[in-house]
Formats: C-alpha cells, structure tokens, sequence
C-alpha cells in the first residue's frame, strides 16, 4: 500500500417505520422503514506507517490512540468502533498483522443526532479495509458486517436501518 485509501458512506433520513427494524419485532413481524440518505457523510481514510505503529484519529471527536499493530485490541473502551472494525479484519487474515496503519476518521454529524452517524461511520471503516484487505464483500456483505459489528459484537443498541441505508450508497 503507497498511497492513502479513502472511504465515505452517506448519513441518513429516517422518513416513516423506524423501529419496525429493532428485535424482536422485525424477527416476528419483519419491518418495513422508508429512509433515505443525504449529503452529510462519515469519511475513514487509511495511510501506511513504516513504524509499526497502529493510530486511530476520529478528528470530529478530537481523540486519537496509538497501539503495536498485529495484536488483538480490547473493544470495551476507547475508539470502539475503530478497534472492532481493525480487530475483525485481522481475525479474518486479510490484514498483515505487521501493517503499520493510520486510521483517520470524521462524521459531518455529532453522535446521536439521529442521522444514523456511528453506523455510517462503521461502513465507511469496513469500506477502507475491505479495499486494504481486497476482500471480498459486495454491499449487502458490507452492511451486514456493520450490523455485525455495531450491535452483535459491540452490543449498540439499534436496529439495521442504518447500515443498509448507509452501504447502499456507499
């Protein structure tokens, strides 16, 4: 990798069905939800480091963390999102364990304005590393992995309006 790789997936709208996609409902009933997407992102861009080291920057929350690439990162504090996303991609063994990496990301939507930003800015880390990692996801493999992620892994409440929404124009 020489050159940064770069990554938006649009926020979006919810119009009329929300919480028709939350369990258990959505598993008895299914749902129904019409959203769209607008022209506010969640941007993830990728660099290479020759150090070794793994950096994480969310520049709109103003934090940044610095971990040894190739190792396992704990997911119960700091950049969560961040570091499931990494960890997932490492597990997979697509990504070189020795790849030192700066992760850089911003949402031009603070958390919980209801725009659906922590599960667009999920889409666009996975979207940065599946181009990394040439892996094979298409878009719906990308939203499910964020769904994944989001609330199976890290346990976020929500339903999956959001990642569907945002993959789909990713």
């Amino acid at each position: 990798m020489r050159s940064t790789i770069r990554s938006r997936a649009p926020l979006r709208l919810g119009i009329a069905g929300g919480g028709t996609d939350l369990s258990p409902f959505c598993d008895e009933h299914g749902g129904a939800i019409l959203n769209c997407t607008i022209d506010r992102y969640a941007y993830a861009f990728i660099a290479p480091r020759s150090d070794g080291q793994l950096v994480f920057r969310a520049r709109d929350i103003s934090r940044e963390e610095t971990h040894a690439a190739g190792a396992e990162l704990p997911i119960d504090t700091g950049l969560r999102l961040h570091r499931c996303v990494y960890n997932h991609f490492l597990a997979d063994g697509r990504l070189d364990p020795a790849q030192g990496l700066t992760v850089t990301t911003t949402v031009d939507s603070p958390p919980g304005s209801g725009l659906g930003s922590s599960s667009a800015l999920v889409v666009a880390i996975c979207e940065a590393f599946r181009f990394l990692c040439n892996a094979p996801l298409g878009l719906y493999d990308l939203a499910h992995l964020a769904y994944e992620i989001e609330r199976i892994r890290l346990s976020l409440a929500g339903g999956k309006q959001d990642q569907y929404a945002a993959a789909s124009a990713a």
